[in-house]
């Protein structure tokens, strides 16, 4: 019990806060993230770079910085950003309107579908539909 009273102290982590991607293409990340895939656009400070926030509800979860340097195409040392999702075929026929392609992976063990896609940059993303396995 002791190391866990120390480490309260030095812990007080309570959520994920966001996650900031850098992109040359600030644009390209509009349409994936916005029009296919349902993020709202909303309030950015006048940083000196150019850049866009997303929002979930009230929250911006993703935050894009416009960069000139040359970037990997890829998630680098990060496998993939998940978030929870509800109405897996209207989201999946969104997705498909939009010609995004994604992987389909049912978890019957926890009744949870995972949905994987990739964004312009080749950032996996994995979408979570809890209760909805066929």
């Amino acid at each position: 019990m002791e190391q866990n009273n120390k480490a309260e102290k030095f812990a007080n982590i309570v959520s994920l806060d966001h996650v900031n991607i850098l992109t040359s293409d600030v644009d390209a990340c509009r349409k994936f993230y916005v029009d296919a895939l349902g993020f709202k656009e909303g309030f950015r400070p006048e940083f000196d770079s150019a850049g866009l926030w997303l929002y979930l509800k009230e929250i911006p979860v993703l935050h894009f910085i416009q960069t000139d340097e040359e970037l990997p195409n890829n998630s680098g040392t990060i496998d993939h950003i998940a978030f929870r999702a509800h109405d897996f075929n209207k989201f999946t026929a969104r997705l498909k309107k939009h010609g995004v392609a994604y992987e389909d992976n049912p978890v019957p063990e926890l009744d949870l579908h995972q949905l994987f896609c990739y964004d312009p940059h080749g950032v996996k993303i994995e979408f979570n539909f809890e209760g909805q396995c066929k």
